[in-house]
């Protein structure tokens, strides 16, 4: 598969997985337009068959401004709503994607607000000034996604405007003279102190959250995260890893017997399926009850696990745990609780940012430490790192550290 292919479809997987949330979002009741939008036309989209699965975005950062498109067919509908409110999607389209071009402006606007403090009869206290500038905490993926917290996907909310608030809001600075040159330090705020600043709830910070682990955290398997060309047509068999307190019954989410079948309706579990195969190795060696991920995977997509084009929800995780008769502790970020289970032989599903076990994002089975503190786990995209020892450090480093559900641990 060429470079250009394989980004069509990762932007594909994403489109998915965003219009899967808005669709969770009518349901549940949560916020703006989109959802309504959602409640009042989902029979006329069912019925015009009207949902694209395979769309062009101009990239993967405007993907959830484009919802309306995915949802809505471009301008197939004929209801004036729709029309509306995918004309409304492209406008902020191009407002997304000229959003770059509009931080040295914003800046200059911060830094005249900042001038006036600092003057005396409209006189300047300070000959010069000079501006340091550190950002990157909040990146485009939160950008999107604080925004449509904040603007509750109200697109006729979210315009031009409203996108500079966005960047304005999110700065920071300090200022002070020094041998007569004013000194302005201007940075970016984290993501958390962002959404304080602007009063969210936690509820509020956690949809925030979950929308920019879609954008940004999807679960694709990519070639180089596996075993190599032999997946899809490898039987892996029936293996057992029996070198820590509990054995592990293993399975890859490529196998021939279950790689190529569908996790919903937009993907593969050898594809996307890490979070049902490391559920389906916890629950086959703890329980009497053989599950393989074939089978979870079912469950998850009918029981609303599955996030359509990045993977599952992981949410998925301690409801499924559960579901299949497990005790499920949430530990969160606690690396001494972590190695307390692993030492007293519990099995403890990890969920993973970038790094030695994925190009994305990851779910793997921790499944014992050595006397030398060293992880051994059950990785679900490949027999070669399961056989590995990993230093403890990896693999808090590379948890995700904006896992939900109580995770990444």
């Amino acid at each position: 598969m060429d470079n250009q292919s394989n980004g069509t479809e990762n932007t594909v997987r994403a489109a998915a997985g965003v219009a899967n949330i808005a669709r969770g979002a009518a349901y549940g009741g949560l916020y703006g337009a989109a959802a309504e939008a959602v409640k009042s036309f989902f029979p006329e989209i069912v019925k015009g068959g009207v949902i694209l699965l395979f769309v062009i975005i101009l990239g993967p950062l405007l993907i959830f401004t484009a919802l309306p498109n995915i949802l809505f067919g471009f301008d197939s509908a004929t209801t004036p709503d729709i029309i509306d409110f995918t004309a409304s999607a492209r406008e902020l389209e191009a407002i997304y994607q000229g959003i770059d071009g509009k931080n040295q402006s914003i800046i200059d606007k911060l830094v005249d607000s900042i001038l006036p403090d600092f003057m005396t009869d409209n006189v300047p206290d300070y000959e010069d000034y000079e501006v340091n500038k550190t950002l990157g905490n909040v990146n485009n993926y939160w950008l999107i996604a604080i925004g449509s917290v904040r603007y509750k996907q109200d697109l006729n909310a979210m315009d031009e405007s409203a996108i500079e608030k966005l960047l304005f809001d999110k700065l920071t600075y300090s200022a002070s003279i020094k041998d007569r040159i004013l000194n302005i330090a201007i940075r970016d705020l984290t993501p958390d102190a962002y959404m304080d600043k602007l009063g969210f709830s936690q509820e509020e910070k956690d949809w925030a959250a979950l929308l920019y682990s879609v954008l940004a955290d999807g679960q694709t398997i990519s070639p180089d995260d596996t075993d190599g060309p032999g997946k899809y047509n490898t039987d892996y068999g029936d293996i057992v890893f029996s070198n820590a307190d509990t054995p592990v019954v293993y399975y890859n989410q490529t196998d021939a017997r279950w790689g190529s079948k569908l996790y919903g309706r937009t993907g593969t579990i050898g594809w996307e399926g890490c979070g049902p195969t490391a559920l389906a190795i916890v629950v086959a060696s703890m329980t009497d009850n053989k599950v393989t991920p074939y089978d979870v995977a079912q469950w998850s997509a009918q029981n609303g696990y599955r996030c359509e084009g990045n993977g599952s929800y992981h949410s998925l995780i301690p409801n499924g745990g559960e579901h299949y008769g497990l005790t499920v502790t949430k530990i969160g970020k606690d690396s001494k609780k972590l190695v307390e289970a692993l030492e007293s032989g519990k099995l403890v599903i990890a969920i993973m940012s970038a790094g030695h076990f994925t190009t994305t994002g990851h779910f793997i089975v921790l499944r014992g430490i050595t006397e030398e503190g060293n992880v051994l786990v059950a990785d679900p995209a490949s027999v070669k790192r399961s056989s590995k020892e990993w230093p403890l450090g990896i693999i808090t480093n590379e948890a995700a550290t904006r896992a939900g559900a109580g995770g990444p641990f």
